[in-house]
């Protein structure tokens, strides 16, 4: 048994958790120790081998909703999400978090850079986010670092008259091998492995990876709860990872301050096998995924489709009346010959073009639901998520599909591909052989495990709320009804932040660092 004190106890290395860990290392001189369930895998281990990276995401990339309907990526390692996406950086909306002030209460979080949130000298998000985007080298990519991929998808939508515009990301030094989303074996994409869990390290925080934390532990305060620590079990180091701080075993942490950043999926759970007390039956409910629609199309000539820059433009054209981005990204083989319908010999003949096919995707920022929610499965030992598009999602989805065929037509395809087996078309497929036939998309009744729809972004399963009865926690995070316990990660959003997540929940946890260092005596009385 691995037995540790510390000040503060951190669950999970991603977006929010190696940063938070970060900043209060460098605010404070509170002891510090951050767990990661995944391992430690860096640079060097990442060969660009679409197999063998599977062991960089949750469930080796075998995570899906209950019915299997929608794979659910996000990291299991070092970094989490930031170590296996695509870089895509989006600032936090101030439009979203004002909304939530109205909706759910929130308090603090102001954008003005004079703003001094909760009496913290400085403390703004909008110094947060700047902060972030320093560190992890925000901005956009040169017009040369454009891939035959991404200037096809411009083109598609500027001739149709869709604006289409350049993704910022977090690189620094970028080859263009495209691989960012098998982890960048050359430390160019800026990620908190990278950044902002190397800064903890030199300050004096422990990592201890292979980490499973099974539990968190209270003791009765008076009429509430007090997290004061959690146990787990440490798994033996996986070959390719770097070396562990703990041995192997059983492991019991003593903590003054849990706070719980292990993503949308896996904090509600940890919440669930732990019994933290939910009156109202919050924890895990109204899940969101940005579930993504992708399209393919075949060309008369070879394209540089991955290489490069995966992904260098996007289109927000139809976010404001329909609630859903276009995003040019592009599948590598495998997952490309997944996605892509057909059997047999189709099938086939589809991938030997695999050199002459383009894509992009349909973003949907999706609606809240209760029943749409993320649970415990003790018999299992897994996660369960429940999702279902409501009907309104799929009339979005649906004029999405059209919109898309009609652009990658418009970029000079000679056909194009759904990822559904539907019967669209006259032929009986989703294959298009004009824009003139977009209308079918009108079929599409996204039936599970007939139509592909993909997540990468889960959020807002433990909301942030001022009143109990709409979210698991308050402004700062803090569990109602729990002292000593916080959660900061994409589940603490009230809903779908509007964009890929990345950068608004490592300013979410920049933020809360800098107010848990501002207010110390709130949870670590005596220490400095």
């Amino acid at each position: 048994m691995t037995d540790i004190r510390c000040d503060v106890l951190i669950v999970g290395s991603g977006s929010a958790g190696a940063t938070i860990a970060a900043t209060l290392a460098e605010y404070t001189k509170l002891s510090v120790v951050l767990v990661e369930k995944g391992p430690y895998y860096g640079a060097e281990f990442f060969n660009q081998r679409e197999l063998d990276m599977m062991v960089l995401l949750a469930q080796n990339g075998g995570r899906s909703t209950v019915d299997g309907a929608i794979p659910v990526a996000g990291g299991e390692c070092v970094g989490g999400g930031t170590t296996v996406n695509y870089a895509l950086s989006f600032d936090p909306i101030p439009e979203v978090w004002n909304r939530w002030r109205r909706q759910y209460s929130l308090e603090g979080f102001s954008f003005s850079d004079s703003a001094n949130d909760y009496g913290v000298e400085g403390l703004n998000l909008a110094a947060a986010l700047r902060d972030i985007r320093k560190r992890c080298n925000v901005h956009a990519p040169a017009d040369s670092e454009v891939n035959d991929n991404n200037g096809l998808f411009m083109d598609g939508c500027r001739s149709l008259g869709v604006s289409a515009k350049k993704y910022e990301l977090n690189m620094q030094g970028c080859i263009g091998c495209g691989f960012c989303g098998q982890g960048c074996a050359y430390d160019a994409k800026r990620g908190t492995m990278v950044t902002y869990l190397q800064d903890a390290l030199r300050d004096g925080v422990r990592l201890i990876h292979h980490c499973s934390i099974d539990q968190i532990h209270f003791e009765s305060a008076g009429s509430e709860l007090r997290a004061v620590g959690a146990s787990g079990t440490i798994a033996p180091t996986k070959t390719g990872s770097r070396p562990n701080s703990a041995p192997s075993g059983p492991i019991s942490i003593d903590a003054k301050l849990v706070i719980v950043s292990a993503g949308a999926i896996e904090s509600p759970a940890l919440l669930h096998r732990s019994n933290v007390p939910d009156p109202f039956d919050r924890i895990g409910r109204g899940l969101v995924l940005h579930p993504s629609l992708p399209i393919a199309g075949v060309f008369d000539h070879e394209i540089v489709n991955y290489r490069g820059i995966t992904g260098s433009y996007y289109s927000d054209y139809f976010y404001a009346d329909h609630g859903f981005m276009l995003e040019c990204l592009f599948d590598h083989p495998i997952d490309a010959a997944i996605a892509l319908p057909g059997f047999g010999v189709d099938h086939f003949d589809l991938m030997r073009d695999y050199s002459k096919l383009a894509g992009f995707g349909a973003m949907l920022v999706d609606t809240p639901s209760d029943s749409n929610r993320v649970s415990w499965s003790a018999a299992s030992g897994t996660p369960q998520i429940a999702y279902r598009l409501s009907d309104p999602d799929k009339a979005r989805l649906r004029f999405a599909a059209a919109r898309m065929v009609e652009i990658i037509f418009a970029s000079g395809a000679r056909e194009a591909i759904l990822t559904s087996h539907e019967p669209l078309t006259p032929r009986g497929n989703a294959i298009f052989q004009s824009a003139s036939e977009a209308g079918f998309c009108e079929k599409l009744t996204f039936a599970p495990n007939e139509t592909l729809v993909s997540s990468a972004h889960a959020q807002a399963s433990v909301k942030m709320s001022e009143n109990p009865h709409l979210g698991m926690a308050n402004s700062r995070g803090e569990v109602h009804g729990v002292s000593g316990l916080i959660v900061c990660d994409s589940s603490a959003f009230p809903t779908s932040c509007g964009a890929n997540p990345m950068i608004a929940i490592m300013s979410l946890a920049r933020y809360q660092g800098r107010r848990i260092a501002g207010e110390q005596g709130r949870y670590v009385a005596g220490r400095l």
